[in-house]
């Protein structure tokens, strides 16, 4: 007998993981040139966009001075 399902649908699963992790969707347009090399840093440190992302803001943009 199967699990009894806690959510309704994925989004209001995907809605509940974003609340209590306390997550935000950015979505920003960046040159194509940006996206490969990115790409090529996750492939080789085995990493998510979303870690990259987070790592690269937090080292570069928002460091103490």
């Amino acid at each position: 007998m199967p699990r009894p399902r806690k959510y309704a649908s994925d989004a209001e699963r995907v809605a509940a993981y974003r609340a209590r992790h306390e997550l935000v969707t950015l979505s920003v347009d960046v040159p194509a040139e940006i996206v490969a090399g990115i790409e090529e840093y996750m492939k080789f440190k085995n990493l998510t966009k979303a870690a990259v992302i987070t790592k690269l803001v937090k080292s570069q943009l928002l460091r103490k001075r």
